[in-house]
């Protein structure tokens, strides 16, 4: 989704901001798919910064569902 730089004092970046959309699609239980997806996420250091249920598409029988995160990366 986006790939930046905060904003410093110095105007300076230290750190690199990468943020992707993370969209699956399942036809199980998609409430424990999205927690066994946010465990990992958290426990790699990611952080969430948004989840939603999108919707079931009828025609495929499929849940959709997106988890939003970034993971900052200290810029050399």
């Amino acid at each position: 989704m986006t790939d930046n730089f905060d904003y410093f004092a110095d105007n300076l970046p230290q750190f690199e901001i990468s943020e992707v959309r993370i969209s699956f699609f399942t036809k199980s239980n998609y409430i424990e798919r999205k927690n066994q997806i946010t465990e990992l996420l958290l426990q790699y250091d990611f952080n969430i910064t948004g989840r939603w249920y999108i919707g079931h598409e009828d025609d495929t029988g499929y849940h959709h569902y997106a988890i939003d995160v970034e993971k900052n990366y200290k810029f050399n």
